[in-house]
């Protein structure tokens, strides 16, 4: 994406102050700290890019953001929390497809309505990667697809972030492209799947490459689900690479309570588009295996419709269900 020069940003700038919308946003400050709610648990590649927008949003904001861990139940608790919160804009969600694509499928029955939040700003995406445990020995996906169809009779394992979250969903997914059996092994949260493949207890996972970068090499990479390679990690081939069908990145995402005045909701945009955009941002996401995504908000409300949609689909032709 060519970004705007500093020049033509100097030059727009009296113009766009003078339209309604951005007056409107920019009349609207927050009078306390403001609670960025992450429905999962510490040390996850999404609590990681919350705790970095909070800071940058505490300078901008003129308030301080505090990162509010909530986990539970595939995001259930904290999303739940968020609903029930004031429309203030002083209690937003740092959340993903996870809560709010996937959880509407597999789930028949809510304690929240993930189409009543209102979308402030897209922030990052996930980028997944197959990783294995330290000891399993494949070197390539191709090895890892061989290994697990001749342990038909005693499967393989993989981890996941939670039941039908989409770790699991892109794992079942390649076991489908793939035509593979592979034991599902559910854990509360990221870290402590990671740990459980870090000490040889589960074979594989479907985690995100800002995870599995942060391991410092001690989970091997066998391949990215992107179209094209990944720049933190050139060297690892894509799964298409590698004859599995199979790409998909995760949104990472800020959203409001139900009602949010759409003033409040575009103040917040605003000043995260403003440090997402930025090459400083480019410099924490990319080593850390993510893409800055710097949608407009009308743009990001659009392409959430999309994916739900993308997701839906993938869930819906796995059969994955919670509560029947």
């Amino acid at each position: 994406m060519t970004m705007p020069s500093r020049r033509g940003l100097m030059l727009a700038a009296p113009a766009i102050a003078m339209l309604p919308g951005a007056a409107r946003a920019q009349a609207w400050a927050p009078t306390r700290p403001v609670r960025l709610v992450v429905a999962y648990p510490p040390g996850g590649a999404t609590d990681l890019v919350a705790r970095w927008v909070a800071r940058e949003l505490t300078t901008r904001l003129g308030q301080p953001a505090v990162v509010e861990n909530r986990p539970g139940a595939n995001g259930i608790l904290g999303s739940q929390a968020v609903q029930q919160a004031a429309p203030d804009g002083h209690t937003l969600i740092f959340t993903t497809a996870d809560t709010h694509s996937v959880n509407p499928v597999v789930y028949r029955r809510l304690p929240y309505q993930p189409q009543s939040f209102v979308p402030v700003s897209a922030v990052a995406r996930l980028v997944f990667s197959l990783v294995t445990r330290p000891g399993l020995g494949p070197k390539t996906a191709q090895e890892f697809v061989a290994l697990a169809r001749s342990r038909a009779s005693n499967p393989l394992t993989f981890a996941s972030w939670g039941i039908a979250s989409t770790s699991q969903v892109m794992m079942e997914t390649m076991k489908f492209e793939t035509r593979t059996e592979m034991q599902h092994i559910p854990f509360q949260g990221a870290a402590p799947a990671v740990q459980a493949l870090l000490g040889d207890q589960v074979d594989a996972m479907m985690l995100p490459v800002a995870v599995a970068i942060g391991q410092q090499g001690r989970l091997p990479i066998l391949g990215v689900a992107t179209a094209q390679r990944f720049s933190a990690i050139p060297q690892v081939p894509t799964l298409t690479e590698q004859g599995i069908n199979l790409a998909g990145d995760l949104w990472l995402a800020i959203l409001a309570p139900p009602g949010t005045p759409a003033a409040i909701a575009e103040r917040i945009a605003q000043e995260t588009q403003a440090f997402v955009r930025t090459p400083a941002a480019l410099e924490f996401l990319t080593p850390n295996g993510l893409l800055a995504d710097t949608q407009d908000r009308a743009r990001f409300i659009s392409y959430l419709a999309e994916d739900d949609a993308v997701w839906r689909a993938r869930v819906e032709r796995l059969g994955i269900k919670l509560d029947d």
